[in-house]
């Protein structure tokens, strides 16, 4: 009887443990854990940036927002962590001014990554990315496009392929590049990234492992 007391104890406290573990998984991201996730990214997408792709001129244009900001600020910091002189350039936009503008300070460099997402809607994010691509289409810029995983996750440059066409000419003969996410397995891919028409392909290029503690946030946001 003490026996199947004492078993039963066990099995009650294995359950109970489990359970905690799933509610500590379920768990919202603080603030603070929101910005982590940004900066353990960022400083993996610029080592694999300057490390893979051997850009020595990196050019960084995304939305003007907290979130973005600290993403940036981890690429930035892997990025020139590998290679302290490397050239680095930064840009935050919130109008079609600010896109102008930015494009034209991102002409010298090998590749410009285009990170739009984090505080805003997917709609807010395919506009600012159309004007983005428009305004590097106009200036025959041509550097390696190399756009952030979560703007290649919701398919925004997909859909403005669908919808522009001057777009969608121009990124057929750009070099582009995307990061997507296997979080199943705690890794991030580099892909090449094709444009026929309105069709794209991906040609992986390479992985990176992503930090435990990393991999743990993800699976939270």
């Amino acid at each position: 009887m003490r026996k199947s007391i004492i078993s039963a104890m066990i099995v009650g406290f294995m359950g109970m443990g489990s359970m905690a573990a799933y509610a500590e998984a379920k768990q919202p991201l603080t603030a603070g854990e929101a910005q982590t996730i940004r900066i353990m990214a960022g400083a993996t997408i610029g080592q694999t940036l300057q490390g893979a792709m051997n850009v020595t001129h990196l050019g960084v244009i995304s939305n003007r927002s907290r979130v973005c900001g600290t993403l940036v600020g981890g690429i930035g910091g892997g990025y020139l962590t590998t290679q302290g002189d490397a050239g680095f350039v930064y840009e935050s936009v919130a109008t079609e001014e600010d896109v102008k503008a930015a494009v034209a300070r991102m002409m010298e460099q090998e590749a410009v990554y285009l990170a739009f997402g984090g505080e805003f809607q997917r709609d807010e994010n395919i506009k600012v990315l159309e004007q983005t691509l428009v305004a590097l289409a106009d200036a025959n810029y041509q550097g390696t496009i190399v756009f952030h995983a979560t703007t290649w996750a919701q398919q925004q440059p997909q859909d403005i392929l669908k919808n522009n066409a001057k777009v969608a000419g121009y990124l057929a003969s750009a070099k582009l590049a995307a990061i997507t996410l296997d979080i199943p397995n705690s890794q991030a891919a580099l892909q090449k990234v094709t444009v026929t028409g309105t069709d794209v392909k991906l040609e992986e290029m390479g992985r990176v492992d992503l930090r435990e503690d990393l991999v743990a946030l993800f699976r939270r946001a």
